[in-house]
């Protein structure tokens, strides 16, 4: 826990809030309510923002344009921006770099798209009552199908409680500000090239708000988060020596009662 006693108040439940929440909650604290700044920016962010880049970009491209030396310029575009000092280790930077180009050739270049998105990297706001609270998110690519329509996430790694985050915000969101459910929802991981697919329910939003509304409550009690166990999201953290000290003032207060 983080040793803080004061309440926080949720104005907005945000997408990208609550991924880094579920990633670790002690790094979403300091990032995002102490507001510390680091020199060392999260490899991930800055891996996510190149599959942005070429993902939005690929996209907006006439069907006989969509080819993979396309895919392959984008990606050189804009890998360049990153440094490798971002990264564990040069043999860390060059394996991201092999995972998310041979991943994003074979998601992006396996089907032929034939229409333009209905929408592509476009967020959305929308008061959910049940909630007491906005709902924010980011439809990074949204295809017409021939019932409803299709959600694709293109995130650099991901894991089954992210998965579920995302499966919970899309349903609930999609039902409350559509009306309509998505035909399906597909998650791709880009650094170990797997596809989740979901085929969301009426079910889904009812067991969505509940998971939101559980996730809010977490979110307002600084003292109840606890620490990440995953070594991956650990190692490569930049708040690894404010971590540390955190977890000294928490076992120093537990000491003195």
């Amino acid at each position: 826990m983080m040793g803080k006693e004061h309440r926080i108040s949720i104005a907005t439940l945000t997408d990208y809030h609550l991924q880094d929440f579920i990633r670790c909650p002690y790094q979403f604290y300091f990032h995002h309510i102490e507001g510390k700044t680091t020199p060392q920016l999260d490899w991930r962010k800055m891996v996510q923002v190149v599959v942005k880049q070429v993902v939005s970009r690929y996209y907006k491209l006439p069907p006989k344009s969509q080819t993979t030396k396309k895919v392959m310029e984008f990606i050189d575009d804009h890998w360049s921006a990153i440094d490798v000092r971002q990264f564990e280790s040069k043999n860390h930077y060059y394996m991201a770099l092999a995972n998310i180009t041979d991943h994003l050739l074979q998601f992006l270049t396996s089907t032929k798209i034939e229409y333009p998105p209905l929408l592509l990297y476009e967020k959305f706001n929308i008061n959910i009552e049940e909630l007491g609270t906005e709902l924010s998110l980011t439809f990074e690519v949204a295809e017409w199908s021939s019932n409803s329509f299709i959600i694709k996430k293109y995130l650099v790694d991901t894991h089954e409680e992210m998965n579920l985050l995302f499966n919970n915000m899309i349903s609930v969101f999609c039902e409350k500000a559509f009306g309509q459910l998505p035909e399906r929802i597909e998650i791709f991981s880009l650094m170990e090239g797997k596809t989740e697919t979901y085929i969301p329910t009426m079910n889904d939003v009812s067991d969505g708000l509940e998971y939101l509304n559980i996730i809010k409550n977490l979110l307002q009690e600084p003292k109840k988060y606890l620490k990440t166990d995953s070594l991956t999201v650990c190692n490569s953290c930049s708040y690894q020596k404010r971590c540390y000290e955190g977890m000294n003032l928490n076992q120093e207060k537990f000491n003195s009662q």
